[in-house]
């Protein structure tokens, strides 16, 4: 279990000199920390792929131009909602087909003000049981990954999905889906403000790119959110049925250990 520093509130373990900070996330051609607005005015599109709820795409089906599905909450709502207020909104939400068949839905688990956060796809039979992401067996290499990995917790990230509820037979997300509840993503994204984003698997990475790619390729390149770094790997689940990709999936988190500062 991580310390913490009585006079911040904050994770002592994550605590780090702000230059290197600055220096790693000079890679992603930014100037930005927790509570510093400031970003460059020109970003190279070599390096930084922005993009905004409007053309997230996901499977190569693009969500631009679609309608908001009947219901949709005014972004003001949101924005004037903490994360549990937004939970309670989230649990009464029916603004898609997903609603009629589950069992709870799943809003998002860890630190309010976590400086990393980890994003999938959408709940599994298990978290759809509890309410929370990540509890089943992939949630399980997930805390491995976490603490043998990264040196954290659970408790010391912030971790969500981009759908709340578990789709039929824990299949891919659907476009409309997303543009469902994506917005919902979007807000815990705002209050939380991590310094660095982890996309766990194609779909998560596809709606936080914008890109309708491979997953080998969105692992290759660099990528912003919204000002926030996003690091692209494998799902936890995918490395149960592949265990051999585990390396690949470390490889990718050594961006997460050198730009945090978690060595």
């Amino acid at each position: 279990m991580s310390e913490s520093d009585p006079q911040n509130g904050t994770d002592s373990s994550l605590m780090f000199d702000p230059a290197l900070h600055d220096r790693a996330l000079a890679g992603w051609g930014i100037r930005r920390r927790r509570g510093d607005l400031a970003q460059e005015e020109k970003n190279s599109e070599e390096n930084i792929l922005l993009n905004s709820p409007e053309d997230s795409t996901l499977k190569g089906a693009s969500t631009a131009g679609c309608a908001p599905p009947e219901g949709n909450p005014p972004v003001d709502v949101l924005e004037n909602l903490d994360l549990d207020s937004m939970a309670r909104l989230v649990a009464s939400c029916e603004r898609c087909g997903l609603c009629q068949h589950r069992q709870n839905t799943v809003f998002g688990t860890g630190n309010p003000s976590a400086r990393l956060m980890f994003v999938g796809d959408s709940p599994g039979e298990e978290e759809d049981l509890q309410g929370l992401p990540f509890v089943g067996r992939s949630g399980q290499l997930l805390d491995r990954i976490l603490s043998q990995g990264l040196k954290l917790t659970r408790d010391s990230v912030y971790i969500a999905n981009v759908l709340k509820c578990r789709p039929p037979e824990s299949r891919d997300p659907l476009p409309e889906e997303v543009l469902s509840c994506g917005s919902y993503l979007d807000a815990q994204i705002e209050r939380v403000n991590p310094e660095m984003i982890v996309a766990l698997g194609k779909p998560a990475a596809q709606f936080l790119t914008g890109e309708a790619t491979s997953l080998k390729r969105l692992r290759e390149r660099k990528h912003v959110y919204k000002g926030v770094p996003v690091v692209v790997t494998h799902h936890p689940a995918f490395l149960l049925q592949q265990p051999q990709a585990k390396a690949e999936c470390w490889q990718d988190l050594q961006v997460v250990i050198e730009t945090l500062g978690l060595k």
